[in-house]
């Protein structure tokens, strides 16, 4: 190794040498003169002057150059790891709160362990009150809510059973060997506690719901099952009566419907679906009045248009005003995918006069007609012939032709010329273009007023008319 080496300084302060001081004299015993520097870091080295003093070494003690030792890094690397965990752990704190505070009403998810392990589950879910339902207005009119709660009461759930023959009792005198089993349920409807009479209370519903039943059930709000006795009903209004052997219910308060204006806001309750959903509530307005509905026989019942919601099984239940009264029984609804919101209600003071009537008499008193049976002139196979040679005669589209059956015995027609296939082409003047016509003038009409009927008659192949005057009688079904 050349001597020069172990003048090297170490190679972090590599290119600074240490220069010993120039001595031509030095003997060949003599050992180069080597002065430490005062401090490991760099330092400039001393330059000789002239009145320098050196201590020489012998050459038995010289020792080659050893660095100093460097100072350990381990300190600096835990000083560094430590501030980088302080760093991470600030972060992580800060990202807990601001999780903690996103997700304030929402339940963490975490497995069973790790929510057994976790000492902080998060605040549980609140459930926050809120002020007591509206029930009336300032105007002392009720809510939606109001009107539930004051009238449910009045609302019933009915059931309609029919008798089952045995069929198997008419094959071959094979089968059970009776003709009646239980009675199935056949149908279900609502109704409205009407009034109370005796030891009867009333239920006010519709024709449709009980005329193909034998025996009734009434399910009151409360749950409580009653068996139910028909009253009678009246297909030409829809309105039919049920009597429950049971007082002391709360009665419905009735409201002259008359004076309804559209717009006016209105409430539902009933049985949409039948009993399963009983006294569901819906809410709409008054779409129109006066609407002209076909009934099941042919009449044109004036009803109340509206947007509630009415579907089958409402049938027979109430449509209440905003004070709570009935200002209709709902009957109908357009069942089609083009029409939405148009259901139908009987008039509050029509629903009551017959159901009155009913109650008193067993039919509608006071009802006019003419007491014949009939058949529709379009049922038989020459109509369009007919229809053709009338509308020669100058009685134009009379589609609503009358062919007469039969003829009541208490008729006023008995004591004329009218046999059966005799046609009624108009009524006081007005060609029977439907049978509305006819029923329209019965409905203005009283018992014991007289019209005026044209008579259309086939004679071999022609057609004569002539004019027949005709007493009313009252109708007693």
């Amino acid at each position: 190794m050349d001597e020069h080496d172990f003048f090297k300084k170490p190679e972090d302060n590599e290119g600074v040498y240490y220069t010993p001081p120039q001595n031509t004299e030095q003997s060949e015993s003599s050992a180069p003169i080597y002065t430490p520097p005062v401090e490991p870091a760099v330092v400039p080295t001393p330059q000789p002057s002239e009145n320098t003093q050196y201590t020489y070494i012998p050459q038995q003690q010289y020792a080659p150059y050893s660095p100093p030792p460097k100072k350990s890094a381990v300190p600096k690397v835990l000083a560094v790891i430590i501030a980088i965990c302080i760093v991470i752990a600030g972060v992580a704190l800060a990202v807990g709160v601001s999780h903690k505070i996103s997700n304030k009403n929402t339940l963490p998810y975490s497995s069973s362990e790790e929510q057994e392990e976790s000492e902080d589950t998060g605040e549980d879910v609140k459930l926050y009150g809120s002020d007591e339902v509206e029930k009336s207005d300032k105007n002392g009119n009720l809510t939606v809510a109001g009107v539930a709660e004051e009238c449910m009461d009045s609302c019933v759930g009915i059931s309609v059973y029919a008798s089952q023959s045995g069929a198997g009792s008419y094959f071959y005198n094979y089968g059970n060997g009776s003709s009646d089993s239980e009675p199935a349920k056949s149908g279900e409807g609502s109704g409205i506690i009407m009034k109370e009479a005796g030891s009867k209370t009333y239920i006010l519903t519709c024709a449709h719901v009980i005329s193909g039943g034998d025996s009734f059930k009434v399910t009151l709000n409360d749950g409580t099952e009653l068996d139910a006795e028909m009253v009678a009903y009246d297909s030409q209004t829809d309105i039919g009566v049920l009597s429950i052997e049971k007082t002391g219910l709360q009665v419905a308060e009735f409201a002259d419907s008359d004076q309804l204006v559209v717009g006016e806001q209105v409430v539902a309750i009933g049985c949409p679906g039948g009993l399963e959903f009983m006294n569901s509530v819906t809410s709409g307005y008054i779409s129109a009045l006066s609407r002209p509905v076909s009934s099941s026989i042919g009449y044109d019942n004036e009803c109340i248009q509206t947007d509630a919601a009415i579907n089958p099984g409402n049938s027979g239940g109430a449509l209440f005003n905003m004070q709570g009264q009935v200002v209709g029984v709902n009957s109908s609804k357009i069942a089609s995918t083009e029409y939405e919101g148009m259901g139908f209600a009987v008039p509050s003071k029509t629903a009551i006069a017959t159901a009155n009537s009913l109650i008193a008499e067993g039919y509608v008193s006071g009802r006019a007609k003419i007491g014949i049976s009939y058949n529709p002139l379009t049922s038989y196979s020459n109509s369009t012939a007919v229809l053709a040679a009338l509308n020669e005669k100058g009685y134009k589209d009379a589609n609503g032709t009358m062919v007469i059956n039969e003829i009541d015995s208490n008729s006023d027609l008995n004591n004329s010329d009218i046999k059966q296939y005799d046609m009624i082409v108009a009524v006081n003047d007005t060609t029977m273009t439907s049978v509305d016509v006819l029923t329209s003038v019965l409905s203005k009409s009283s018992p014991g007023d007289t019209i005026t009927l044209t008579i259309a008659r086939i004679d071999g192949n022609s057609i004569s008319t002539f004019d027949v005057e005709c007493k009313l009688i009252e109708s007693k079904k």
